[in-house]
């Protein structure tokens, strides 16, 4: 403020002491980046140096979809579109994923990158049900350890099969049987049972080691372990191959399938609107919604940890989806044209020949290719989209288990490690290095067992009960704990819901339109708090009192022993189990600290960088009670050392 007109400055302004103001710091960092026009919404540089982001966010979308499309896309989802009413099968899976699917997606990935953690410390934001995120740890561990024995197997049918087409076709062989000579079985599934796998004759008796088969799962986890030795930078350079080339191999096969004779007649079976198994129909539906697209294992909480904050993780969510039902599509017409061209050569009705699983590659595909004119070629082209295929989401899978490990390191034990703080040989990089080499090494020894003589009987049982129930309660609970628990108070109404939608827009206020994000958000909201939490009880209930709890398992003709099934309820409740366990355990460290009210939510909850924390204080001291206000004292004038006072009226100080 100007001093009064007229009035006589002195040549020397006084000086006073004024008390150091007191200052509330709302944002601890000012340079947050802001969208640039690249393949990245808000840059390509690397944002979070400790932890690492993706070379480019289109890298996180491959692996994203790399995870979801699995090889079942060719041997399982075919054959539950066929026998489930077709077309009309087929238009109510494109709703459901639509309204079922992509809200469960759009979750999982944006809780890792407003996170930027894994499963476990994704879930610390609602201690209560923290065990979400182990127990999908737990589950996708399970998973990833029998699920190479099948990458193996792939690998030889790619390595050895291919180029002997006509000896796993014959029945002059020494191990073809009398019922391969009258046809009541087939030479390419005596060639798998009693060639590759050696069968034995129950689970009771798991026999030897197989050789070729171990050797091939020593190559299918050296792979795992070269494609994750960076994290996510060498994942997003793997996602390449394993995303691209499956789809571009598999429209190849579509091409040559539908030029086969027979191959009209297959697509009309798959497509033709039927009635179905309308008994079954709700849970098969569910089941393939949640198991397809890998819903509940933690993968895409994974991927989305290593996104930028400011990522479109809304658009992300909808490629996702929408690309995983055009592959799906695609292998169930490439597949379906070939079961076609096969009954047609065997002069057979097409549901004689149809077979699901494991038994649609290994046989069903031999016999086609063996048919074929260059059919080793072709077939090398199908075990290697296989091989693909499963290597994706293989590799994701294993990278949700070290990714949740590496998150629990403490930041003081990692910042003590001699090495980089941040690049390519930083000091987590090279960890996480030997965290992979650790792990597949573990996993390969316990996954032994698949490769023995009687593996193929554990791999069923496993298989079975460790993804009847689980990733379906773990859906529940995610909505259950986002739009009630995900809280510090009840003052108002959805205080929950209403925290993690804010978290959601503050999250994607510079790179998505307001519009757009508020009705997408609306019904994913309506979505994560009615609807899909009453869905997965109805399945639920489907399971335990319908009767489809696997209350009796089958291989083939061989039905398996009630010791069978107590292994496989023991494998249901160890991911299960974490949920309660973490539980207790979050209640009495919060009651041992005297900080109980963390039980609903960490005091330092929030986004892994300050500068994305919306409010921030510079001191987290508690706060201490407030003092009655004091007396103000008159300013006293400080006189400067060697100098007299200078002459003339003192000016009243207008700064106040």
């Amino acid at each position: 403020m100007a001093s009064r007109p007229g009035a006589e400055m002195p040549s020397v302004a006084p000086k006073y002491t004024v008390p150091p103001a007191q200052v509330v710091v709302m944002a601890t960092d000012n340079t947050e980046t802001t969208p640039c026009c690249c393949c990245c919404d808000d840059g390509c540089e690397e944002e979070n140096e400790e932890r690492g982001n993706w070379s480019c966010n289109f890298e996180s979308i491959l692996a994203s979809i790399s995870y979801a499309i699995g090889p079942g896309y060719l041997w399982v989802m075919p054959y539950v579109i066929s026998g489930n009413g077709g077309g009309a099968f087929l238009a109510t899976y494109l709703v459901l994923q639509m309204f079922i699917s992509f809200p469960i997606v759009y979750l999982e990935m944006a809780l890792g990158q407003y996170t930027s953690q894994g499963p476990i410390r994704a879930w610390r934001g609602v201690p209560l049900l923290q065990g979400i995120g182990v127990g999908m740890v737990v589950m996708s561990a399970i998973l990833c350890i029998y699920y190479n024995s099948l990458v193996a197997q792939i690998l030889y049918y790619l390595f050895y099969v291919t180029g002997d087409l006509d000896r796993a076709t014959s029945c002059t062989n020494m191990w073809n049987t009398a019922g391969c000579i009258n046809s009541s079985s087939s030479a390419a599934s005596e060639y798998l049972n009693n060639y590759v796998l050696q069968l034995s004759n129950g689970i009771d008796n798991m026999g030897a080691v197989r050789g070729p088969l171990a050797g091939f799962l020593i190559l299918a986890w050296l792979l795992v372990a070269v494609a994750l030795s960076f994290g996510a930078k060498s994942l997003g350079k793997v996602a390449y191959v394993t995303t691209l080339v499956p789809i571009v191999l598999i429209v190849v096969m579509l091409v040559r399938a539908v030029s086969l004779p027979g191959a009209s007649d297959g697509l009309f079976y798959l497509l033709a609107v039927g009635v179905g198994n309308t008994e079954r129909l709700y849970p098969t539906m569910i089941s393939n919604i949640v198991f397809r697209l890998t819903l509940g294992y933690g993968g895409y909480t994974t991927l989305a940890s290593y996104n930028r904050f400011h990522n479109n993780v809304l658009r992300d969510a909808i490629l996702v989806v929408f690309i995983d039902f055009l592959v799906m599509l695609f292998c169930a017409l490439t597949t379906f044209a070939f079961v076609g061209y096969l009954a047609y050569v065997r002069n057979l009705p097409i549901g004689d020949v149809a077979a699901a699983g494991t038994t649609f590659a290994f046989v069903s595909m031999v016999d086609v290719f063996s048919s074929l004119p260059s059919g080793a070629g072709w077939a090398g082209l199908f075990f290697f989209t296989l091989f693909l295929m499963a290597l994706g989401s293989q590799i994701v899978l294993v990278e949700t288990v070290i990714t949740s490990l590496m998150d629990l390191i403490p930041k003081g034990l990692m910042k003590n490690l001699p090495g980089r703080e941040s690049g390519l040989l930083s000091k987590r990089t090279m960890l996480h290095g030997v965290m992979t080499v650790a792990v597949c090494f573990l996993f390969f020894m316990l996954g032994l067992p698949y490769v023995t003589q009687g593996g193929n009987y554990l791999l069923t049982v496993v298989d079975s009960y460790n993804s009847i129930i689980q990733p379906f309660i773990f859906i529940l609970l995610e909505c259950v704990a986002l739009s009630l628990l995900y809280c510090t108070s009840c003052s108002r109404c959805c205080p929950a819901l209403n925290r993690w939608m804010s978290d959601l827009s503050h999250m994607l206020q510079h790179v998505c339109c307001f519009c757009c994000a508020t009705i997408v958000n609306g019904m994913t909201a309506v979505a994560w708090v009615y609807y899909i939490p009453i869905v997965m009880l109805v399945h639920l209930m489907y399971v335990g009192i319908a009767g489809l709890w696997p209350h009796q398992l089958w291989y083939g003709s061989y039905v398996f022993p009630s010791g069978s099934h107590v292994l496989g309820n023991f494998i249901a409740s160890v991911s299960l189990v974490m949920i309660p366990l973490v539980t207790v355990i979050n209640v009495i460290i919060a009651f041992v600290r005297g900080q109980p009210r963390t039980i609903l939510s960490p005091t330092d909850w929030g986004p892994y960088l300050n500068k994305h924390r919306r409010v921030a204080t510079v001191d987290t001291q508690p706060l201490q009670p407030v003092q009655p206000p004091q007396p103000i004292q008159p300013l006293q004038p400080v006189q400067p050392q060697g100098q007299p006072w200078p002459q003339g009226p003192i000016v009243d100080d207008t700064r106040m």
